[in-house]
């Protein structure tokens, strides 16, 4: 059959990246392939390296085996495992390389590394091509746009070696391209055996190899080959599938005006596309984003989006995740529709201000219409539409300096001298003497982060050129350079925030309990947290209880946190990087929250040593203790706009007060009054104590139940035990 398929496929396409099985006739195995690129690696020793990874990619998809299975729409490639792509032959061998011989603070790289002041790497994860581009031109059209700049280009004089090289490898790898896309087809032909799909699949790739998408099934299989390609052999993390209303309505609006399909057929194929996330599985989700506001002040939603949002919902799985455009355009029906999927325990769900997003973006200059047009990538990042590539390669600890305060520049951890000497303990007579000294050393952390950043910026196309991704951004065709590294129209560069919150407590603990209440002596606390609370149990949870938190609606802790946001977004926005661009401050944690909070001590908030920091702008795990109002009051303190990459605060809500009509209203409005209030993103989770409980002693039974953990979602049981009970703390405090 060639349609309604979907439940007997299932099953194969749950495992289709997780167990893959591929003719062996079809191509070499992936550990052959790996030598031969290690081979090229050394034969074209000296050759420029756009050249050398374009040959390199060439290599993989010409060998590569493959698959057209008559259970899937889509086809399979032999190379798709992110963790072992096989380009790192090479990126490795370079980044190695430049290290070694042209960077100036690898060793101040590592120290700030060891110590956990900062998690630091070149990064090539941030990545949005120009999908306008690529369904307005489809692969042999994004090749013929590159060969027309490259004679543009002649014609002013001669290239080059590295313009030359720039064009070249785009020719090559774009050529390699429409190569693999034949074998697909011709592989297809000779194992159809008369299975109409398999001879879908086919004419679908004879119509990609001549041109540009024309049908709703050939944009999606563009969106995802183009995804493999990029992400998973040419290693650039593709961080968007792009506006899927907007830019795949015009394909369901034919299709479904010459009767040609229904709209069954169209949501079979969307079943089948979220299904290639599903399998694949990155453990962070894979992100597309609906919605957004029209050039007439319209909303973008249309009867797309909702249908999206419904099979998405019916096949309830964690990836990819939905980022959700919110204006007050926007359509309250498809609001409650995703708030409703939320309270259902699917988390895949953000919800972005575009009011945030337009503060944010014009606050540094940004236009108007940039800001409105603007793509969602990542978890809930904000990049103007194909003349913006930032990389975000700073994971900024806040809480450390409290520790280097306390220990005077040492980090108590590693055992590294990392800081500044900001002075003998006993010299902090007042909290402001602290504070001031935690300011100092916040700031030579940044500063030292930036320092290492600047060094090896300036090198990224030559530790992974990005030909795939370049050829769709016009503004790298025109100046002859890698969009990936200075070739985009802006080219910045994000410090993210992890621990904002924790910093503001520990801060405030200080205050209260050294300064204010004398409690304990600074010389007395310094030892009970090398001690990591040993004996001080007492203490400790005298602190957890009594000291003010972030996320309760108290101003003096509240202060703290906007005090030190402002100070970290004064310091990095629109300072000038290495590439041509400028930093920008983003208020996101990802999974450092743990893994910083791993080399983090015992500090004066009573958290123990590795424990967990706050994520985001969101309070310590289990210290909003206030409700949900106290919490967006704190939060809304801090203006989003400091954080104009994102700024994200996680909301947890109890099943009672989210249920029925009144439950759907309540969550409606809290969004909207966030929103209201200089609000960014919002990420829910709602469920209580019990059912966490149930969840971890009895997996089986909730095996569907998802959590946002950050900027994605999970399903609970897979959780380690102690995110889990992360999670089940905070529950606790949940008030109903």
């Amino acid at each position: 059959m060639l349609f309604n398929t979907f439940d007997q496929d299932q099953a194969y396409l749950l495992t289709k990246f997780q167990n893959p099985v591929y003719d062996e006739t079809s191509g070499l195995d992936n550990a052959t392939i790996r030598q031969m690129l290690t081979t090229l690696l050394a034969e074209m020793q000296g050759a420029p390296h756009a050249m050398i990874k374009a040959e390199g990619f060439a290599c993989v998809t010409r060998d590569i085996r493959i698959d057209v299975n008559p259970h899937d729409w889509f086809v399979a490639f032999g190379c798709w495992d992110r963790y072992d792509r096989m380009l790192n032959v090479m990126i490795d061998a370079w980044h190695k390389e430049l290290k070694e011989n042209t960077l100036d603070a690898p060793l101040l790289q590592e120290t700030l590394i060891k110590s956990a002041c900062v998690d630091m790497w070149p990064d090539f994860d941030h990545s949005v091509p120009d999908w306008d581009a690529v369904f307005a031109l489809g692969f042999p059209g994004l090749r013929k746009r590159a060969a027309q700049y490259r004679q543009d280009r002649e014609a002013q004089g001669p290239l080059t070696r590295d313009e030359q090289a720039y064009y070249d490898s785009i020719d090559i790898t774009y050529s390699a391209i429409q190569d693999l896309l034949v074998r697909f087809r011709q592989y297809a032909l000779d194992h159809a055996a008369g299975h109409p799909r398999v001879l879908a699949v086919a004419d679908c790739l004879k119509n990609l190899i001549c041109g540009e998408p024309n049908t709703t099934f050939e944009a999606l299989q563009l969106i995802y080959i183009y995804f493999i390609l990029g992400e998973h052999v040419d290693h650039m993390q593709v961080r968007s599938l792009g506006n899927l209303d907007r830019t795949l309505l015009p394909y369901v609006q034919r299709d479904l005006g010459t009767g040609a399909f229904t709209e069954e057929h169209i949501r079979e194929w969307i079943d089948y596309f979220l299904m290639q996330f599903a399998s694949i599985k990155n453990y962070w989700g894979h992100p597309f984003y609906l919605g957004g506001t029209k050039a007439d002040g319209s909303s973008e939603i249309n009867t797309l989006s909702y249908l999206i949002l419904e099979e998405f919902e019916k096949l309830d799985i964690t990836s990819p995740k939905i980022q959700l455009k919110i204006a007050p355009n926007t359509p309250v029906a498809f609001l409650d529709k995703a708030l409703d999927m939320v309270r259902k325990h699917n988390s895949s769900l953000v919800f972005i201000s575009e009011t945030g997003i337009k503060r944010s973006l014009m606050g540094l200059g940004f236009s108007e219409e940039e800001a409105r047009t603007c793509d969602i990538s990542g978890c809930y990042e904000y990049d103007v539409r194909a003349k913006e590539v930032k990389t975000a390669p700073i994971y900024l600890n806040l809480l450390k300096p409290v520790e280097l305060v306390l220990n005077n520049g040492m980090d108590p951890v590693s055992g590294l001298h990392c800081g500044l000497r900001t002075g003998e303990i006993d010299d902090l007579r007042t909290f402001e003497d602290f504070y001031k000294a935690y300011i100092r050393q916040l700031d030579a952390i940044l500063e030292q982060s930036i320092h290492c950043a600047d060094d090896f910026e300036p090198f990224l196309h030559e530790i992974n050129p990005g030909p795939v991704f370049s050829a769709t951004i016009e503004n790298s065709l025109k100046v002859a350079r890698d969009a990936f590294s200075n070739g985009s129209v802006y080219n910045n560069t994000v410090v993210l925030h992890v621990g904002l919150a924790t910093a503001a407590d520990a801060l405030a603990a200080i205050r209260q309990f050294v300064y204010e209440e004398r409690e304990v002596t600074l010389p007395e606390l310094k030892a009970i947290l090398a001690g990591n609370w040993e004996e001080h149990e007492k203490l400790r949870l005298h602190i957890l209880h009594n000291a003010p938190r972030y996320g309760n609606g108290v101003a003096s802790v509240d202060a703290l946190a906007e005090a030190i946001a402002r100070f970290c977004s004064q310091k990095i926005n629109l300072r000038p990087n290495t590439r041509g661009g400028f930093y920008k401050a983003g208020m996101h944690s990802a999974l450092h929250y743990v893994k910083l909070g791993q080399g983090t001590g015992a500090t004066p908030d009573g958290r123990k040593s590795g424990d967990e920091m706050s994520k985001n702008a969101s309070p310590t795990m289990g210290m909003d203790r206030s409700g949900v109002t106290a919490l967006i009051q704190s939060a809304a303190n801090i203006d989003c706009a400091l954080f104009p990459a994102d700024y994200c605060v996680d909301i947890m809500l109890h099943p009672i007060t989210v249920s029925g009509e009144a439950g759907l209203q309540a969550m409606r409005s809290l969004l909207q009054v966030y929103m209201q209030r200089t609000g960014g993103s919002v990420n829910f989770n709602v469920f209580n104590e019990e059912i966490l409980l149930d969840a971890q002693n009895h997996p089986e039974r909730h095996e569907g139940l998802q959590v946002r953990v950050c900027g994605w979602n999970a399903r609970f049981v897979d959780l380690t035990r102690q995110e889990q009970n992360a999670f089940i703390d905070r529950a606790r405090h949940i008030t109903r």
